[in-house]
């Protein structure tokens, strides 16, 4: 498994429980849209956590929004077992119902976790694409050779291939 790829599911899984958590104790309060704030805000986290550019971070937010759902209805269930939240006394609806309720619950779920995503790598990155590189100045050399990481725009040291603060590959 790269590099790459382990950084995008520790980004997946750090927008999932947050995200999972956050719609389940927002259903305690029975907020209509719970699993799909816990969404967009695991979306953001994934975002923050990958640092990556914005369509990786999309992409992590997309996966964490849509892994939200089954997460969000463990946790509840558990809330229901141990009556944080208190058993319904409404009939169930038909499984018809039910499916079609599952389905768009998890298309909204993606595209929330996608755009919290989108919107947390676009926060993330806006400072370290602004920053213009300036040159050091060697003494007695003039201008020497500066390298900047392809991802972020941090300061290399010398021949440096993998940048110490966003951790990505840079080229030779």
């Amino acid at each position: 498994m790269s590099t790459k790829s382990k950084d995008l599911w520790a980004a997946t899984l750090s927008g999932l429980i947050v995200g999972g958590f956050l719609s389940a104790v927002l259903s305690i309060t029975d907020l209509q849209f719970s699993t799909v704030i816990g969404a967009v805000v695991g979306g953001i986290v994934a975002a923050y956590v990958l640092y990556g550019r914005v369509g990786q971070a999309a992409a992590a937010g997309a996966l964490a929004g849509i892994l939200n759902a089954p997460f969000f209805l463990g946790v509840s269930q558990i809330f229901l077992i141990f009556e944080v939240i208190p058993i319904p006394n409404t009939p169930t609806p038909p499984l018809s119902q039910l499916q079609e309720a599952v389905i768009f619950i998890l298309l909204t779920n993606l595209v929330a976790g996608a755009f919290g995503g989108a919107l947390g790598g676009t926060i993330r990155h806006r400072g370290a694409e602004a920053v213009i590189p300036q040159p050091i100045l060697q003494p007695g050399t003039g201008v020497a050779q500066v390298k900047y990481c392809v991802q972020c725009g941090a300061q290399l040291q010398g021949g440096e291939l993998i940048c110490p603060h966003c951790n990505a590959r840079q080229p030779q």
